[in-house]
């Protein structure tokens, strides 16, 4: 049986929140995941939330849920993190990822964490998207957020806005979509997938006058791969790339930079989006949002992504 492996990021958020919730939801599933952390802590929340859950160690029984028990450092206090629970953050999200690299788990879908906080303990941590590319091998993964409007590709992610055009090359812009388009034929079973390129610059570079980027490194790209048959467009101006009309036309969006396209997804669907890391040998799913810490202590965290998430995960490993 194909398993999930839930890593619900940092205790002191609403990641473990959001997963129990979407789990509460999903109990014909149960045997299909293995939730990854402090069983005690599961169980704090379970009581506080109200959900009437069932915790066992490493079990197939129908009904209750599988965790792989790994314990905290520290005490959780909800809205605070500490750095002493760094380490058990990473061992949670270390056990998922080599895991699915050992064959263990088909899928792992993981919650928000604090990359201060992970960064502050010592560990240099830019994102999950880089961590499971790195433990991965794999040089070239690619960002894609998902909703019900729209899917946004990312060519570069957790980088400084002034270093973006230098990390943009005809090289990775190749990689990137190839891998796209793969990933798009596979899981979504899209026959030739129409993705929009955008420019880097405002309205695209306008022929050269506000950046030379669009002529001399992306449009050589598209051009190459419209040659072998491919619906690729671009370079589209961003301000007016998701515009109704277009966004019923594409499959998917390629946005230069991290700030560029998902502005535009999360005032669509903020909450009921999830992040999906193509490329890597295992399906990686996760929450749209972060640690949350101001809510953390309200117990009201809606767990529409992680219920998404988890739907997708499903969907994709069968």
């Amino acid at each position: 049986m194909s398993l999930i492996a839930i890593s619900p990021g940092d205790p002191a958020g609403i990641g473990p929140e959001v997963c129990l919730k979407a789990l509460s939801k999903n109990k014909k599933h149960y045997k299909k995941f293995v939730l990854i952390g402090d069983i005690d802590h599961f169980k704090f929340l379970n009581k506080k939330l109200d959900l009437n859950l069932k915790f066992k160690k490493d079990t197939r029984a129908s009904g209750i849920i599988n965790v792989r028990h790994i314990p905290l450092a520290a005490k959780v206090a909800l809205g605070k993190p500490n750095t002493k629970n760094a380490k058990y953050i990473l061992d949670v999200l270390f056990e998922a990822s080599l895991g699915a690299l050992d064959k263990k788990y088909s899928a792992v879908i993981t919650g928000p964490i604090n990359k201060s906080l992970i960064n502050e303990y010592g560990f240099d941590f830019s994102g999950h998207t880089e961590f499971l590319a790195d433990i991965s091998n794999k040089k070239n993964v690619v960002m894609l957020l998902s909703n019900k409007f729209l899917k946004v590709a990312l060519a570069t992610t957790h980088v400084p806005l002034k270093e973006v055009s230098k990390n943009i090359s005809t090289k990775k812009l190749e990689n990137t979509l190839k891998i796209l388009i793969n990933e798009l034929k596979q899981k979504w079973k899209l026959k030739n997938p129409k993705i929009c390129v955008l420019g880097l610059n405002p309205h695209a570079g306008e022929n050269g006058f506000l950046g030379s980027e669009e002529i001399e490194v992306i449009k050589p790209v598209i051009d190459k791969f419209k040659k072998n048959k491919l619906n690729i467009d671009g370079p589209e101006p961003a301000d007016t790339a998701f515009v109704p009309e277009k966004l019923d036309k594409y499959d998917a969006y390629l946005s230069m930079f991290h700030d560029q396209g998902l502005p535009v997804l999360k005032t669509l669907g903020f909450g009921n989006s999830i992040n999906i890391t193509l490329g890597l040998p295992f399906i990686r799913v996760s929450v749209d949002h972060g640690t949350a810490y101001d809510i953390a202590k309200k117990f009201s965290a809606n767990e529409a992504s992680a219920q998404e998430a988890i739907r997708t995960s499903l969907e994709m490993i069968e």
